[in-house]
């Protein structure tokens, strides 16, 4: 969908490495990784829980203690700045202001000792300088644009008083209440039913759509990738093995990795042959592999995926891969054989 927008780059990640370690020896926990996302579009990260999708969303935020947090390498460039080296002071202006984060479980991130129209409220007051009328009048008019039932009775409700649906709705307005240039959700929809999963995504694509902010959405499920994205991140243990347009992504998934993804989804039609499996699990931070760090599960596996990192090869001018062995046949072919092993 064309959005009206300008298609200037929100935010820039080049080369950026992490690690919980100042010893050499110790692996990148994040490595290398560079990903951009602009105005009123969406760039979906997707891969297995431990990947390391979380860890770079926080370390964004400057949310990660440092120590033992480290940057080892890299930029994230934010309206002309680097968030890696912006001070503390001044990254707390930006954070919750012109850039916010929605998180996994809002029973946990919002604070039970206080009602959800005084957190809100406190949000605006911090970074629009409002009185506390005035930030009251804003908090029930965020919680009127979420579409939460009844807003001035759920005002001065306690997070334990709402659904699990209705915190993450309000998550979604202290989040979009300073209406930030960047928001990142990080699997905002996990812990809710299909019919509730549906209605935030709806909400947040529409305010999107009206406010222009990008938006990077961390998450584990291709159907919402199919639904909301404009670009895809498959990240395979701390390293992005694939980087395109949601629809090259989907249609012609050069990555190992990325194509055992896709061969894993279950069709609602009548389906021949077997789901494709990926034998195996991400590796421990303390025992990456030496060169790719798929090799342990791949199918296509050669000498040189063990002993080198693969280099970037471009598909097209938009579409990336690491891998040595790319462009690979088609998932049919994985998934031949992995039925033949």
């Amino acid at each position: 969908m064309n959005k009206p927008f300008e298609r200037r780059p929100v935010l820039e990640v080049t080369g950026f490495s992490l690690k919980f370690s100042r010893d050499p020896k110790v692996p990148n926990l994040v490595d290398d990784v560079s990903l951009s996302v602009n105005a009123g579009e969406t760039l979906c990260v997707v891969g297995e829980s431990g990947c390391g999708k979380s860890v770079t969303s926080l370390a964004l935020m400057g949310l990660l203690p440092s120590p033992p947090a480290n940057v080892v390498s890299g930029t994230a460039m934010f309206d002309g700045r680097d968030l890696f080296a912006m001070p503390e002071r001044e990254l707390a202006d930006v954070r919750g202001n012109r850039m916010s984060m929605i998180f996994q479980e809002p029973m946990t991130s919002l604070n039970p000792a206080f009602t959800v129209g005084h957190q809100i409220a406190e949000c605006v007051e911090r970074h629009r300088g409002l009185k506390r009328a005035e930030a009251r009048a804003e908090a029930l008019a965020m919680l009127r644009l979420v579409r939460i039932p009844a807003p001035e009775t759920r005002l001065d409700a306690y997070p334990h008083e709402l659904s699990g649906g209705m915190r993450q709705r309000v998550m979604i307005a202290m989040a979009l209440a300073n209406r930030p240039q960047l928001l990142i959700a990080d699997e905002p929809t996990t812990a809710l039913d299909v019919t509730i999963q549906a209605q935030v995504l709806s909400l947040v694509r529409n305010l999107q759509a009206e406010t222009g902010t990008a938006m990077i959405l961390i998450t584990h499920d291709l159907g919402v990738v199919a639904e909301v994205a404009d670009h895809v991140a498959v990240m395979y243990a701390g390293r992005i093995v694939e980087y395109g347009p949601v629809a090259e992504i989907f249609d012609d998934p050069q990555h190992p990795y990325t194509i055992g993804l896709m061969g894993a989804i279950p069709s609602v039609g009548k389906r021949e042959g077997q789901l494709a499996t990926i034998h195996g699990s991400v590796p421990s931070p303390e025992r990456m592999p030496k060169g790719c760090r798929f090799a342990p599960r791949c199918p296509f596996v050669e000498a040189r995926c063990i002993d080198a990192t693969p280099p970037e090869k471009r598909v097209n001018d938009a579409h990336r891969v690491a891998c040595w062995v790319a462009p690979v046949e088609t998932a049919h072919a994985m998934q031949a054989r992995e039925v033949a092993a």
